[in-house]
């Protein structure tokens, strides 16, 4: 609300005196000055409109007028704002000049309020000089600080909260191997940049005539998930920004996929806990999930392209399998279609060793590669952000298929035979299928 006593210089300056903590001393001539100055600090620390000048009485005016009252301490009462002053009588000073007594005796009687207004100015101009320079700005220790005098604001006038900015920009090579750049984030591991055959070799076994011909790609320098997305991060990720993975999940029934509408992420038909790799995300799940990661971070993170994916799980080898067992040594480095799961689907295909889970696992449970990388051979397939081909066929060469129904997807999963966790298999589905076996991880450019 407006406050209307704002307006006027005298009230400005009584209220700036009482603030600093001076004694009242309105309408004196001794402590105008100090007045004046109070009015000129506070005018400095908080600039105003110019004000008219007052309408007041003369030095002279408030003497003749304080006369009377010698037995007394002067009180001077503080004017009236301009607006509800009474209209003033034409030649004023003439009957307060002659309201003054005249000789010896009016010399005496108007010595008395003088010397007791000298002395009081004298306190005063002391209390000043004594720390409370206001006009210095040097308030004494002893002494509080004049304060700014409150100004209601309009409705509406307060500032928005602030917004923090963005982190800088770090670039890939000033983060360390592995690194996380937020709470919910995935953790990467930076990968060096290289060559390396893309595809399989013609005699490789389980090969399929999608891995040909095998291409030299050049890599540059990238990180990727260190492990697939978990369950954790995934409800992070809906509670924060508000997307929903729907329900309605692809599993296999041991003749083909099928579709059950009340399968989701949540329960996606067998346990899972918050360490999980999440399941039931299409591709443009996963694209959003990227997309927030993005904002938090401010820097790019997406799916990864179909050469990158294959580096990365390469690390350096170029057997179908980064280990050297090759594919008896399979439940040892991976989680794919086993023992374990036969006894609970006979009907499904796998193999006879034990990797210990007949669905998902936890992240991380097995060995990493050369490269610090969990999980890229089986747990489950995982999307890339590249559009399925007959043939291998150089990246950005543009001759890859510019409005795709199929994405590529990599790397196997718990249902899955060994043939299918081989470094060169290449998956194809479509970008709106959510599976039971399906989830993803990220690069970071």
């Amino acid at each position: 609300m407006f406050n209307r006593d704002l307006q006027f210089p005298h009230a400005l300056r009584r209220a700036a005196m009482v603030a600093a903590g001076l004694s009242v001393c309105w309408g004196m001539a001794g402590c105008q000055q100090i007045v004046d100055r109070l009015q000129a600090a506070v005018t400095q620390s908080k600039p105003m409109a110019p004000q008219p000048e007052p309408q007041g009485k003369t030095e002279p005016q408030v003497q003749a007028e304080a006369q009377p009252q010698a037995q007394a301490q002067p009180q001077v009462q503080p004017q009236l704002p301009a607006q509800a002053q009474p209209q003033p009588q034409p030649a004023q000073s003439a009957p307060l000049a002659q309201s003054a007594p005249s000789g010896q005796q009016g010399q005496s009687a108007q010595q008395a309020p003088q010397a007791a207004l000298k002395a009081e100015q004298g306190q005063q101009l002391q209390q000043v000089q004594q720390g409370k320079q206001v006009q210095q700005g040097k308030p004494a220790p002893s002494a509080p600080q004049p304060q700014e005098l409150p100004v209601a604001k309009p409705a509406g006038a307060t500032p928005p909260s602030p917004v923090a900015p963005p982190a800088k920009a770090s670039s890939l090579s000033q983060l360390s191997a592995t690194f996380q750049e937020c709470d919910s984030c995935p953790v990467m591991v930076k990968l060096p940049a290289g060559t390396f055959l893309m595809g399989s070799p013609g005699n490789e076994a389980g090969r399929d005539s999608d891995e040909a011909p095998r291409i030299q790609v050049a890599v540059a320098a990238f990180a990727i998930g260190r492990t697939e997305v978990t369950r954790s991060q995934w409800m992070a990720f809906e509670r924060e920004s508000g997307h929903r993975a729907d329900s309605g999940c692809l599993t296999w029934d041991g003749d083909g996929y099928v579709l059950v509408a009340h399968l989701g992420w949540k329960n996606p038909g067998f346990a899972q806990t918050d360490d999980h790799p999440v399941v039931c995300v299409n591709a443009a799940d996963a694209q959003a999930f990227a997309q927030w990661v993005s904002r938090k971070t401010g820097q790019i993170y997406r799916l990864p392209r179909e050469h990158e994916w294959e580096y990365a799980a390469r690390s350096g080898a170029q057997s179908a399998y980064p280990w050297t067992s090759g594919a008896a040594g399979v439940c040892t480095h991976a989680n794919g279609a086993d023992a374990a799961l036969l006894q609970k689907n006979p009907r499904w295909p796998g193999q006879s060793c034990q990797d210990g889970f007949a669905y998902t696992s936890p992240v991380g449970s097995f060995v990493p590669n050369a490269w610090g990388v969990y999980d890229m051979h089986g747990n489950v397939m995982e999307w890339t952000q590249d559009c399925w081909s007959a043939q291998l066929v150089q990246p950005d060469s543009g001759l890859a298929p510019l409005n795709c129904g199929r994405l590529v997807t990599r790397g196997g999963g718990w249902d899955l035979p060994v043939s299918f966790l081989r470094s060169a298999y290449r998956g194809k589905a479509p970008a709106r299928n959510r599976g039971t076996g399906m989830g993803f991880r990220l690069v970071r450019e």
